[in-house]
């Protein structure tokens, strides 16, 4: 193997999501799902038939993932969602806060009176109290595994059906705007009609340690989507030491931090990459990607994906002479 030592953060991409403001990268799984496996998994004991399902003016939704809250902002949605998570930066701070997938207020749950549970589940499962009080309380929860961009068309395609009591007018609203967001993001994840860089790129999320996306993850979707080549060949995400790194050797470095402010570069992340003699530093193809949206596997992967591919169409072949 070419990395030495690693440690793959399968459990840990999911508490990347819960707890965005502090940069941990996590999901349940490093794998996504198969093509033709559902993301969508009701809680069989809450699934109401389809003719008492809400109607839009019905729904009450607590969401307990960022990914998914933005995705309903997208379904323009969000005037329906009545609880979400402290991370739910997509969201009105007005919103009540029930905690999040690892931490549930129950109490502040219940005054809630939801008709939907959205969860995003760790890989131990939904947690067991919430599945008893929706069956007590008919709640119907709802769980995606958001960890591919396969994952991502499997949510917009299934939430307004999921959802929504079928064959009404907001039924089908919510059918075309879905058909409209899989249109969007298939045209993001295309790679365009100019050259893409044909070079390998290391695509982190922090430097002390170094933890990379590798295989299965959703930026290594997005890359290889338009053609990009992942410099981390290990799945999941990858924690490298620096000798893994020169080993590697990168032609090209991208940084991921949600929270950079506008006027931040590139060398203010470097840190210990700065001491690098790999090929990315020395011809300097290095960026910063400061998208808020980036490290979430949402339907906001449509910018996150035009932003990395006018990277990799910036970045030039030039070879080291």
């Amino acid at each position: 193997m070419e990395i030495t030592k690693q440690r793959r953060f399968r459990g840990a991409f999911s508490r990347c999501l819960a707890v965005l403001n502090v940069l941990l990268v996590c999901a349940c799984s490093s794998n996504t799902n198969p093509a033709g496996r559902p993301a969508t998994q009701p809680t069989a004991t809450t699934v109401p038939d389809a003719s008492e399902k809400p109607t839009r003016a019905e729904l009450r939704i607590v969401s307990l993932s960022p990914a998914i809250s933005r995705t309903l902002v997208d379904f323009n949605l969000q005037d329906r969602i009545v609880g979400r998570t402290p991370h739910c930066a997509s969201l009105d701070p007005a919103i009540p806060v029930v905690g999040d997938l690892l931490t549930i207020d129950f109490e502040a749950l219940l005054r809630l009176r939801p008709t939907h549970v959205l969860v995003q589940p760790p890989a131990t499962g939904i947690n067991s109290h919430l599945v008893e009080l929706a069956a007590e309380h008919r709640w119907t929860v709802l769980q995606w595994r958001l960890d591919g961009v396969n994952d991502v068309r499997a949510m917009v395609k299934d939430l307004g059906s999921t959802l929504l009591r079928p064959q009404t007018d907001d039924a089908e609203k919510i059918a075309v705007r879905s058909n409209a967001i899989l249109l969007d993001i298939e045209e993001s994840l295309s790679p365009g009609e100019q050259h893409i860089f044909s070079g390998s790129v290391l695509m982190a999320t922090s430097v002390a340690p170094i933890l990379a996306a590798g295989r299965g993850t959703y930026l290594d979707d997005i890359l290889k989507s338009f053609g990009g080549v992942n410099a981390v060949t290990s799945e999941g995400w990858v924690e490298l030491t620096m000798e893994d790194v020169t080993r590697l050797d990168p032609k090209a470095i991208v940084l991921f931090k949600p929270q950079a402010s506008a006027e931040s570069s590139f060398w203010d992340y470097a840190g210990p990459l700065m001491e690098l003699s790999v090929e990315a530093m020395m011809l300097r193809r290095l960026a910063l990607i400061k998208n808020q949206e980036s490290l979430v596997p949402s339907s906001a992967v449509v910018s996150v994906a035009e932003e990395l591919r006018h990277l990799m169409q910036s970045f030039q072949e030039t070879p080291i002479e």
